[in-house]
């Protein structure tokens, strides 16, 4: 066998991971709210920290070490939908369940089993309990309530059972007596994670969570308490851990000879791996460093303006996400700035002067009650912050949800990155681009002008900069094995795309994507995928 990573897609376009995943956590001892510290994440990482282990929370109890005593915040918060799910984690109750006639009952929210199916019962009533202990079942008879018999199973085993299947039901049914009443894995609950991942573990301290809603909806880990989880109040400041890869900055390439965008483009990506992308100040400032200090001018960089207006954020958070809080009638194309008045998002003209809401890196959320254009506002953000605000889920929302009309990051942009990368950082100076593309639809960024950009015709000859670093460019072939039910078609131009599409998106949310580049690799017969065939199995 090739020693090569083999992964299961599914002609429905889902793409299925492990859901072992092994994320890199970040502790960031900088005291905010939750909603500002899952702002800052989602910029600098990929999200707050989710947990699906002991050893995840043994881990994130490390990332702190001994630099902090107390609580931090994590990724889970209460939400307002209540479902079923498994102790040990496991999100499968939609794949297989075995409940008894009647079950579940809308007011309990533990399940136990008798009788060979699962039924309901009050999470505080005493009854047996059955563990998980890595090979099969072992039957307790002992009087706990539904948190107890997890605390002892997690202690002393691994946890409560988990049902995944008729055959793991029979196992466990075998196990105990048939018509004992057991506690196993099944519980109810509401919380979910702020990265929309779907597994159910929880470690919750003694007492926790709070049972009311409303006060208390978003979740610490303790330092102190190996790692326990309470609910806390969502406007407390606290320390917090993210989870992701860090963006490592672009190793840029300034390249002394003049070209035109796409010679320069075809140049960077034959020699290193793109025309310039920029996501940050930092990037902006680098780029100017790198530039040779004699030179004075305008040099391309991967941006070109690509025709199909989308809202995206300053921050350089890309598009919209699937929080969008536009007013009823809104977007209306009074212009290509956005504003928020109680929480809710108008477009408005840019030139329109505004209080605004600034972000910043080391304090969260500012609001700026000086009046400015939405131009200027971003360049107040940025010198005195770190950019105007993102508003990408309800709780930033909420924290506004007082404020009048003030600006936001939001703003129309038809432009986008060479290489693809749907991060919407822009430097634009004053006055750029302008209106009309009859000037162009490429960018330089001007060394004599703090780096700002400006719009130039794409046949201009000049300097450039690119981006990666040929000496460390890496290709690896990957096989992939499709699995599919009735006709398949994996060859389709159409699928492959999306199939790309998945694994980029899976890989942006692990932080991993940004220094890679994936493509399909064709035979001979121009074919990507070719279907295997098997002998004939003899019963």
């Amino acid at each position: 066998m090739h020693e090569s990573l083999f992964m299961l897609l599914l002609l429905s376009g889902l793409l299925r991971m492990n859901s072992e995943l092994y994320r890199d956590y970040y502790f960031i001892n900088i005291r905010m709210s939750w909603p500002e510290a899952q702002s800052y994440c989602r910029a600098k990482y990929t999200d707050l920290a989710t947990a699906e282990s002991t050893d995840d929370v043994n881990r994130l109890l490390n990332s702190v070490g001994a630099q902090y005593n107390g609580s931090v915040w994590i990724g889970l918060k209460r939400g307002t939908q209540k479902r079923w799910g498994w102790s040990y984690g496991d999100n499968t109750i939609a794949q297989y369940a075995a409940w008894s006639n009647g079950e579940p009952s809308s007011t309990n929210e533990c399940g136990f089993l008798a009788y060979g199916n699962w039924r309901t019962y009050n999470c505080s009533d005493l009854i047996y309990f059955a563990c998980y202990n890595g090979t099969g079942y072992t039957m307790l008879t002992m009087w706990m309530n539904w948190t107890d018999a997890q605390r002892y199973c997690r202690k002393h085993y691994i946890d409560l059972p988990t049902i995944h299947n008729s055959t793991e039901l029979a196992q466990i049914n075998s196990a105990v007596s048939y018509n004992a009443w057991l506690w196993i894995g099944l519980f109810k609950d509401s919380w979910e994670w702020s990265d929309k991942w779907g597994w159910f573990f929880r470690y919750w301290a003694v007492g926790q969570p709070s049972p009311s809603a409303g006060s208390s909806d978003c979740v610490g880990m303790s330092t102190t308490n190996f790692g326990k989880w309470a609910s806390y109040s969502c406007g407390l400041q606290q320390p917090f851990i993210c989870y992701g890869g860090t963006k490592f900055p672009y190793i840029y390439q300034y390249v002394n000879k003049s070209m035109t965008w796409p010679d320069a483009q075809s140049y960077c990506r034959a020699r290193f791996t793109d025309l310039a992308t920029v996501d940050t100040m930092d990037d902006v400032n680098r780029l100017v460093n790198i530039v040779d200090p004699g030179f004075s001018g305008s040099v391309w960089i991967g941006l070109q303006n690509g025709g199909q207006n989308r809202w995206i954020w300053s921050l350089g958070n890309g598009v919209l996400s699937t929080y969008s809080f536009w007013n009823p009638g809104e977007p209306s194309g009074d212009g290509d700035c956005g504003s928020s008045t109680y929480g809710n998002w108008s477009d408005e003209s840019c030139s329109t002067v505004l209080p605004f809401l600034c972000f910043d890196d080391h304090t969260g959320f500012a609001i700026i009650n000086t009046a400015m254009t939405w131009r200027d506002a971003q360049s107040y953000c940025r010198h005195y912050h770190t950019d105007l605000a993102t508003i990408d889920s309800v709780d930033q929302q909420h924290m506004i949800s007082t404020q009048s009309t003030l600006w936001i990051g939001l703003f129309l942009d038809s432009w986008g990155w060479s290489d693809q990368d749907i991060l919407s950082f822009r430097y634009w100076a004053p006055d750029q681009p302008p209106l009309s593309s009859v000037s162009g639809d490429c960018a330089g960024l001007s060394t004599a002008d703090f780096g700002q950009w400006a719009q130039y015709s794409c046949n201009l000859q000049q300097n450039f900069i690119c981006y990666g670093d040929d000496s460390l460019i890496n290709k690896q072939i990957v096989h992939i094995k499709l699995s599919c039910k009735d006709k398949c078609t994996p060859n389709d131009p159409t699928l492959q795309t999306a199939f790309l599409n998945k694994i980029n998106e899976k890989l942006r949310s692990l932080g991993l994507e940004r220094k890679s580049k994936i493509s399909w690799k064709q035979s001979e017969d121009k074919e990507v995928f070719h279907e295997e065939t098997y002998p004939p199995t003899n019963y």
